[in-house]
């Protein structure tokens, strides 16, 4: 009855860490599809915005408001804005994937803490105290034979 109970505990424990793998991946997935669709979103009001200013121009030296090197200064400066704004975009693309990245990774820290796994550092702590350990064993055994004799 013992095995089983340690069977029973082993498996929840898989199923468990099973269970929080699958969420990670849908949360990750669901922080992945809201990223791209803020920034689909800027990128397209920027192209909106660039499209309306050309047609705007172009109606404004059709009256004769606006003489046609003027247009081209114009349309100049915002091709410039608009590289301003692509190059902003980017940048908070990344600053969001950066913290996103972070939020995950952080998650993920929380439940595998919550779940008692061990991390890297306790793995390795334990590999050095097995090690000490070990070389303990040998020198005992070691002794052993020689006082055996």
């Amino acid at each position: 009855m013992a095995k089983e109970e340690k069977k029973a505990i082993s498996d929840q424990a898989k199923d468990a860490i099973i269970d929080v793998r699958n969420e990670l991946i849908v949360q990750t997935a669901n922080m992945y599809i809201m990223v791209r669709k803020v920034l689909l979103s800027s990128l397209g009001a920027i192209a909106l915005t660039v499209d309306e200013a050309n047609e705007l121009l172009a109606r404004l030296v059709e009256r004769g408001e606006v003489a046609e090197a003027d247009l081209q200064k114009m349309i100049n400066e915002l091709r410039s804005q608009r590289e301003r704004s692509e190059a902003e975009a980017a940048k908070t693309r990344s600053e969001l994937a950066k913290k996103a990245s972070t939020t995950l990774e952080d998650s993920v820290e929380t439940i595998l803490t919550r779940l008692n796994v061990p991390n890297k550092s306790d793995i390795e702590d334990l590999s050095r105290k097995i090690g000490q350990l070990n070389e303990k064993v040998s020198a005992l055994n070691h002794q052993q034979k020689i006082s055996g004799r």
